[in-house]
């Protein structure tokens, strides 16, 4: 698609002061009416959601079988971790898998939480999530995101994915290395 094209498909979405800017007769005129239509559409584009949210330092490293992280002993647990921007949760999504994500969520910067209800069976507490699966959820926005990769739920405000912070399972010392 040539210049000119990509300009006119730019003006219809901006409306009629583009369209007016683009019908020029003299060259130095289509010039300037090229550059108000750049302005214009980043001007639209400015009012989209960006994905960069503020995470801090994290380097770490863990034993995600001790009794110290008993909701890092099973597949699908989790636990919070002090670092990053708002925090770090780090979940157990198989046996030797891990995923890291910063707490701040995308779309408003409120911090994730990962809701979880408590069944009491013959004594003992298990824990249950409410949405049938282990999601983070914004509770300023609304916002919810898988805890396999982060993406974002249908209905969730935010299109962005989690940041995720890089982790290492080293075989040899069993210890989990979260980092940035």
């Amino acid at each position: 698609m040539n210049a000119a094209a990509e300009l006119r498909m730019a003006s219809q979405r901006l409306g009629r002061k583009a369209r007016a800017a683009l019908h020029c007769h003299l060259p130095g005129r289509c010039a300037a009416a090229a550059a108000l239509a750049a302005v214009l559409l980043l001007a639209a584009c400015s009012k989209q959601q960006r994905c960069d949210v503020p995470i801090g330092e994290a380097t770490f490293s863990i034993n995600p079988d001790s009794p110290q992280y008993p909701g890092l002993n099973n597949c699908d647990g989790f636990e919070y971790f002090v670092g990053g921007n708002q925090g770090i949760v780090v979940i157990r999504t198989g046996y030797s898998t891990f995923m890291a994500y910063e707490r701040t969520c995308p779309y408003d910067l409120g911090r994730l939480e990962i809701p979880t209800d408590t069944v009491w069976q013959g004594g003992i507490p298990s824990i249950t999530y409410p949405h049938g699966n282990l999601v983070l959820q914004c509770p300023r926005c609304g916002s919810r995101f898988i805890n396999t990769d982060g993406a974002p739920l249908e209905g969730s405000k935010s299109f962005c994915y989690l940041y995720h912070y890089s982790t290492y399972l080293d075989p040899s010392t069993g210890l989990l290395y979260i980092s940035n």
